[in-house]
């Protein structure tokens, strides 16, 4: 008995493209991509990130914050921050 149905193997490729913001998405970049894929189908993924800091740990950055009576407005560091309260509160 013949088989007349042939499998045709779907190879997917996955490229991923990072930006700081979205507004360093040119209409260059999308230009490039529809060169790179012209005619072939194209699914656009549009993930934010959201940084994640557990609850804990802004459970004790506030607590050290009240400690030593400061306020920072932004920590660019978390573990210099962190470093620097223990610190603080060795000497005092």
């Amino acid at each position: 008995m013949r088989n007349n149905f042939f499998y045709k193997q779907q190879i997917d490729m996955n490229t991923t493209f990072h930006f700081a913001s979205a507004q360093e998405i040119t209409p260059d970049i999308i230009d490039v991509i529809r060169r790179a894929y012209q005619e072939k189908p194209v699914s656009i993924h549009i993930q934010e990130y959201e940084p994640f800091v557990p609850a804990w740990q802004k459970q004790e950055v506030r607590r050290r914050d009240a400690i030593t009576g400061k306020n920072p407005v932004c920590f660019l560091d978390g573990d210099e921050v962190i470093s620097e309260l223990e610190s603080e509160l060795k000497t005092s």
